[in-house]
């Protein structure tokens, strides 16, 4: 897989240089270390046409592989456990943007669904800033099946969407040590399913708009209920 982006590319030769097969930069100065690793200069147009894309701050990389989590291995024999499931977020750059927040909030694994929405893609590492690399993604075949192993196994289900009788975040305070936050896409939101088998907490609002993206209400939540 071809990534670009300098914190995605210093990231992954942070956590795994060995993954890394080589670096390309148009950059006066790379940035960070990378020493192990083969890296060669090339001009701007060179790297634009690898990536597919302008947007690669003159610096990419090819990694060898990219490897979803194992779910069962998380979770086994773990008392404290916070996860997130993106439930058919189709947008790569919100998926990137909202694996970043979950990164800096210390969540344990990120789930996405196997069917519906965005992979872990080059757009993904870039938006992310290299988060990626250090959060596990669990790609989920069966997300219902999943959530009720989960449910079972002590987990409580909490869904963050703004719908009648929900609690408002400022009265909710999280009382459990194994938990899953579920958050939607900016169009569909959260599947019926799934709200109907979680607890459903709404972020309020002030303005004129009662929306906000991805990213800030992962954010929003996540900073306030874990900290």
């Amino acid at each position: 897989m071809i990534i670009y982006g300098v914190n995605a590319v210093k990231e992954c030769v942070k956590k795994d240089r060995k993954n890394v097969e080589f670096i390309y930069f148009s950059r006066k100065k790379l940035g960070f270390e990378a020493k192990g690793v083969p890296v060669f200069k090339k001009d701007k147009n060179f790297l634009t046409k690898l990536a597919k894309t302008n947007e690669h701050q003159g610096v990419i990389a090819k990694i060898k592989s990219f490897e979803y989590a194992d779910l069962k291995k998380i979770v086994e024999g773990k008392d404290k456990l916070n996860l997130v499931y993106l439930d058919r977020v189709n947008d790569p750059h919100n998926l990137g943007a909202a694996i970043r927040v979950c990164e800096c909030a210390g969540i344990d694994a990120l789930l996405i669904g196997e069917k519906f929405g965005a992979k872990v893609s080059p757009a993904v590492f870039k938006t992310s800033a290299g988060a990626v690399c250090h959060l596990p993604v669990c790609l989920v075949s069966n997300i219902g099946e999943e959530i009720e192993n989960l449910r079972q196994s002590g987990f409580s289900l909490y869904a963050v969407e703004n719908t009648e009788n929900a609690v408002s975040l400022p009265e909710f305070k999280l009382e459990t040590d194994k938990n899953l936050f579920v958050f939607g896409s900016e169009g569909e939101g959260i599947s019926r399913d799934i709200l109907k088998k979680s607890t459903v907490i709404t972020i309020p609002m002030r303005g004129k708009i009662n929306s906000l993206n991805l990213s800030t209400s992962v954010a929003a939540f996540l900073f306030r209920v874990l900290f």
